[in-house]
């Protein structure tokens, strides 16, 4: 306000600046720039390219016709084996995601109340983990699964089973191996949501009368469900886009939608087939991510 304005008694309008504001914007155009890019150049790009490929027709014999048609999707939901695919994918991703959880919850929790050696060991060996290869680890799954592997000689020392059981090459060694894979992937979230809650809620609940369990099921556990949010949308998503590990420790009868997917565009070269199954489980799996995330926030009334 001038010395003319307060003399006057009037209040004259002050201009904002809007230097701060425009740095601001352009420095979350630039952290995000680069990321927006990729995204674009190398997931949007060819996913509209599939995506247009899957509404041409092929005949088998020429190029496919770019006659724009539904034919391919209604052959993969028609078709015995790729339906039975796309059901046990999700199938297989659920119960890998919730097995997960169950075994990484508990996890994150010790890691919080962990001392600092033992907290700094256990980051250590789930980093290591994330940084090995995932063939090594399947290949591990298949000595230990193998019929006269460790795991079954172990089984018939106990007196479990007379004889190895048949555990490779089948839907549950496929969730044992999905499961280990994502395991950081589901605990990094939790730890890093539970890092965030101020211990004094968890004493303030005990002080009032709460037991433990109490405290973690009221107070701790929705107080962490953005993490859980994230571990398990991270789980899922890569369970449904899993194509080594089904292949090498499943079998043709339990393939999922990946493999299938696969073998029409590079055995069969049915390439509109081909990118209709890659297109219907994209989709799929982004509207049970958005579905999922619906709930948690409105039902569950979680901020995620």
């Amino acid at each position: 306000m001038t010395d003319a304005g307060a003399a006057s008694g009037v209040t004259l309008p002050v201009r904002r600046r809007s230097g701060g504001r425009s740095r601001r914007w352009l420095l979350i155009a630039c952290m995000l720039g680069p990321l927006l890019g990729f995204m674009v150049v190398f997931y949007a790009v060819p996913f509209a390219y599939l995506a247009q490929e899957s509404f041409q027709s092929w005949d088998g014999e020429d190029e496919p016709k770019a006659e724009p048609t539904f034919d391919y999707y209604k052959k993969t939901f028609q078709s015995s084996r790729t339906s039975r695919a796309l059901t046990r994918t999700f199938r297989i991703s659920l119960v890998s995601t919730l097995i997960a959880l169950v075994i990484c919850y508990p996890v994150a929790l010790l890691l919080i109340r962990a001392g600092p050696r033992l907290r700094s060991g256990m980051l250590l060996v789930i980093f290591i983990s994330l940084a090995a290869s995932l063939i090594v680890r399947n290949y591990g799954w298949l000595v230990v699964l193998a019929d006269q592997g460790p795991l079954n000689a172990l089984l018939v020392g106990l007196g479990f089973t007379s004889r190895g059981l048949r555990m490779v090459y089948s839907e549950g060694a496929t969730i044992v191996a999905l499961v280990h894979y994502v395991m950081p992937f589901m605990i990094l979230p939790i730890y890093g949501a539970l890092l965030r809650i101020p211990d004094s809620y968890s004493e303030a609940s005990i002080s009032l009368g709460a037991g433990p369990w109490t405290t973690l099921r009221k107070v701790v556990f929705p107080l962490s469900m953005p993490g859980v949010f994230g571990g398990t949308i991270l789980s899922f998503a890569i369970c449904m886009s899993a194509f080594v590990t089904p292949l090498m420790l499943g079998s043709p009868a339990t393939a999922m939608m990946s493999q299938v997917a696969a073998e029409q565009l590079l055995v069969q070269q049915n390439f509109p087939w081909g990118s209709a199954i890659v297109t219907i489980l994209t989709l799929a799996t982004f509207a049970v991510v958005f579905a999922y995330g619906w709930v948690i926030r409105r039902v569950m009334k979680a901020d995620v």
